[in-house]
This record gives C-alpha cells, sequence and structure tokens, in this order.
C-alpha cells in the first residue's frame, strides 16, 4: 500500500494500479507589516495558515479499477465535508487531518453505452485544524499580554 486518503486506499498491486502523481506542500507564515514613518515597515510574525496539497489521481479502466466507484469514494468524502486522515508510506501526514476544497473532474475514454473508462481527479486538500473545546484559545498569560503591548512580541 502506498497511502490513503480517509478510506481511499492507493496501492500498485499485480490486479490494479491506483495511485496519484503531482503531490505538491505548499507551507507558509503569516505576517502583519507595521509602518513606521520615514522607516521601512516592520514585520510580525502572526502564525502558520493551514498547509495545503494538491495531487491529481488517474482513474483508469485498464489499470484494473472501476472508475465511477472510486470516483464516487472521493466525492463522498467531498459532498460530507469530511475530515480524514492522509497517510503515506504507512505515515499521517501533517499534524491533523485533511479535508477536500475542491476537485475538479475529466472524464474521458467512454465505453460504447457512456461509462467513462478514464477519469482524471484534481484534488486540492487543505489542513483541517480542530478546535480544543476544552482549551480556551482566546485567553493570554499577563506576560504575553505586556510584551505584546509594548512591542517585545513577535518583531
Amino acid at each position: 500500500m502506498i497511502g490513503s486518503l480517509g478510506e481511499i486506499v492507493f496501492e500498485v498491486s499485480t490486479e490494479q494500479i491506483f495511485t496519484f502523481n503531482d503531490l505538491n506542500i505548499q507551507r507558509s507564515a503569516k505576517y502583519l507589516s507595521h509602518a513606521i514613518h520615514g522607516r521601512k515597515e516592520l514585520l510580525e510574525f502572526t502564525g502558520f495558515a493551514p498547509v495545503t496539497m494538491s495531487m491529481n489521481i488517474v482513474l483508469n479502466a485498464a489499470l484494473g479499477i472501476n472508475p465511477l466507484e472510486e470516483l464516487e469514494g472521493l466525492q463522498e468524502i467531498f459532498n460530507n465535508h469530511e475530515a480524514v486522515l492522509f497517510i503515506l508510506n504507512g505515515i499521517p501526514q501533517g499534524d491533523n487531518l485533511w479535508v477536500i476544497e475542491s476537485m475538479n473532474e475529466k472524464h474521458d475514454d467512454f465505453h460504447k453505452i457512456g461509462i467513462p473508462q478514464y477519469i482524471e481527479v484534481s484534488l486540492s486538500l487543505k489542513e483541517y485544524v480542530e478546535v480544543n473545546p476544552e482549551s480556551n484559545s482566546q485567553e493570554i498569560s499577563q506576560e504575553e499580554f505586556e510584551n505584546d503591548y509594548n512591542g517585545i512580541g513577535n518583531w
């Protein structure tokens, strides 16, 4: 097994080939700019943006899979806005679950009765950060408040 996205299993075997390609991972940080008269502005690190990933999946009947059935599984995750694990080589990717933010389908090579034999799916995934209801992340310590108020923060 190569990995999985929720219940969708990516694998290569003698019976079938079901995998993805062009996996792109984007990590970014967020900064605020503070203008200072006559000087370059200062940047303040405010946190990290959720990680995003994109990948292309080829659903090809010639490779031993049912393209419509596998597409249905991906659509189910998307339509139910499920947050799922993304696992590669037995290792969960990232610290959180993932949601399918967008799906683009290209249907091709139709059977004589109109069933697509080849579907290319482009997925955009976004890290799903769960809120811990037991912690109140709005509260900060007095020291953190004083440091930010006095300009000592993350500048």
